[in-house]
């Protein structure tokens, strides 16, 4: 079965990272492909760069859903396209948030969720004001991520934060949050923190493995017409 995983920026730089983390976590009968986008922004942190990035998203969605895929993961915590997809394919379509937080809810009670730049956080907010506790940032720009040390640095200073505001369950609020030594803060603060790349990856397999996908009354397929362009 193949699991493709889309990175919906336009650019690479996440593509090895990602199928890396995705491949050791994977059951051995799923062949993981990952894919970014050829054109839109380089990098999401507001609902203007999910806009522009979503056409491109679907558009690679249906390409990758005509080459076999099985199923598809939205790989950004902003999920542009995500609910389009979901529409238009006929193959299960998880976005790490969705999966993340549905996960961070058998956990704990208080979820919070460390995001990336300052001006980021309210555009979640208003999407997951009634089902997470509080949501930070570690006011880091995403193609800065590459600087893990101070990444690490600063989510763990959030995660402190996010205690003290009394969550009880931490998500990472971004897919280029990579190769954070996890085990050893959850460790260190006694608190689960939910990596959305493997909370999607477990999902998305659980689904494609038991014949499930978007139910069709919920997202209908979209009625054929004309689209110019």
């Amino acid at each position: 079965m193949i699991l493709d995983i889309i990175v919906p920026v336009s650019t690479d730089i996440w593509n090895e990272k990602v199928k890396f983390e995705a491949e050791r976590i994977k059951s051995s009968d799923i062949q993981v492909r990952v894919s970014e986008l050829k054109k839109g922004p380089v990098s999401i942190e507001s609902e203007y760069d999910e806009v522009f990035a979503s056409p491109y998203v679907v558009s690679l969605a249906e390409e990758l859903e005509m080459n076999g895929s099985n199923g598809i993961i939205i790989y950004c915590f902003g999920e542009p396209g995500l609910h389009a997809c979901k529409e238009k394919l006929n193959v299960p379509v998880v976005g790490i948030r969705e999966a993340a937080v549905s996960m961070a809810k058998i956990l704990g009670d208080r979820i919070g969720i460390i995001s990336t730049i300052k001006s980021a956080v309210p555009r979640h907010v208003r999407t997951l004001k009634h089902e997470v506790h509080k949501i930070v940032a570690v006011d880091m720009p995403v193609l800065n991520f590459v600087n893990v040390t101070e990444l690490e640095k600063r989510i763990e200073l959030k995660i402190q934060e996010l205690l003290k505001c009394e969550c009880d369950v931490i998500i990472l609020g971004c897919g280029s949050m990579l190769n954070i030594d996890i085990n050893k803060m959850q460790n260190e603060y006694g608190v689960p923190i939910v990596i959305p790349l493997n909370a999607a990856v477990a999902v998305c397999e659980y689904l494609m493995k038991n014949n499930l996908k978007q139910s069709k009354r919920a997202y209908p397929f979209p009625p054929v017409k004309e689209i110019k362009s």
